[in-house]
């Protein structure tokens, strides 16, 4: 739970942060954060003796495709991210990540085949009613939300 609240925290205020760092390209700023992540997660990975597991998917082939996807795709999404904060599209930007669980519920319905039980269904549609309201007043069609 304690990793849960940091991590909400730090994204809370990561736009604060962003926006005091218009005069430098959101590319660097998405360097830095590439090159400050893989020295945190290195040292994780040596501290909680995981090499092993490391190593292992590193001679995956199968494994480092789909890692090299998914580390590309998050990439864009970061770029994309600080990009709007810098270029004043904040709401845009905060929309994406109500927007996105509901991608994920929904692929996970057509992909996976998860089913959902009633009150799971409900609060879905909840979900989807707030966004959409959300959207709706919004006045336009929030590009960047939609690809983040």
């Amino acid at each position: 739970m304690i990793f849960a609240v940091c991590a909400y925290t730090i994204w809370g205020v990561a736009p604060i942060y962003f926006k005091q760092l218009l005069h430098v390209s959101p590319t660097e700023i998405l360097m830095h954060r590439i090159i400050w992540s893989a020295v945190v997660l290195t040292g994780l990975i040596i501290g909680l003796k995981q090499i092993g597991k490391v190593r292992s998917a590193l001679v995956d082939k199968k494994v480092m495709g789909l890692l090299a996807t998914a580390g590309l795709l998050l990439g864009c999404n970061w770029w994309l991210f600080i990009w709007a904060i810098n270029n004043n599209h904040l709401l845009e930007a905060s929309l994406g990540y109500y927007i996105n669980p509901l991608f994920n519920v929904l692929f996970g319905f057509i992909f996976l085949g998860e089913r959902f039980r009633k009150l799971q269904k409900i609060a879905v549609g909840m979900a989807f009613t707030g966004v959409a309201i959300l959207i709706i007043s919004f006045g336009a069609i929030p590009y960047i939300a939609l690809t983040l």
